[in-house]
């Protein structure tokens, strides 16, 4: 039994090394196709991109897969490449930071337990909030404070 494991854990090991590998050289590959555009071409190919997660992203709002199968045009080989290349990362940071923008014009802090609401704040006119992460990001403080987010 203990050669099956071992023998299960080394080919792990194995075809982890080969999606490495085939990693390491699709970035490769995909490298000297930049460098081998014109600084038009890669201006070209920038805006496009640019513009279709934005058009996905930010006006629809859209997932992922929409993003990238309705947007972009892609067949679902695409989902694995998109999220190599990190565009998953990408697009939750978009809609991450598009959360953020809009807590800005809050005017309502609500802690809410397994009691219900224990805590509720309305915020003044002329008071904002702001928030940060605190002890290895597993504390999370509002400031509710004299400065105006929004007019």
């Amino acid at each position: 039994m203990n050669d099956d494991k071992e023998k299960a854990l080394q080919e792990l090991s194995d075809m982890t090394q080969e999606f490495d590998n085939a990693d390491k050289q699709r970035d490769a590959e995909n490298d000297a196709w930049w460098e081998s555009l014109t600084e038009k071409e890669r201006q070209d190919a920038f805006y496009a991109v640019c513009k279709r997660i934005h058009e996905g992203d930010v006006v629809k709002g859209g997932s992922y897969r929409y993003v990238l199968y309705d947007v972009f045009g892609f067949d679902n080989s695409m989902y694995v490449d998109g999220m190599r290349c990190n565009y998953m990362e990408i697009h939750n940071a978009i809609s991450d930071g598009e959360d953020y923008q809009k807590m800005r014009g809050v005017n309502r802090v609500e802690v809410i337990d397994k009691d219900g609401r224990s805590y509720i704040k309305y915020l003044d006119r002329n008071e904002g909030i702001k928030y940060a992460l605190q002890d290895d990001d597993r504390t999370l403080k509002v400031f509710i404070d004299k400065i105006r987010w929004k007019e």
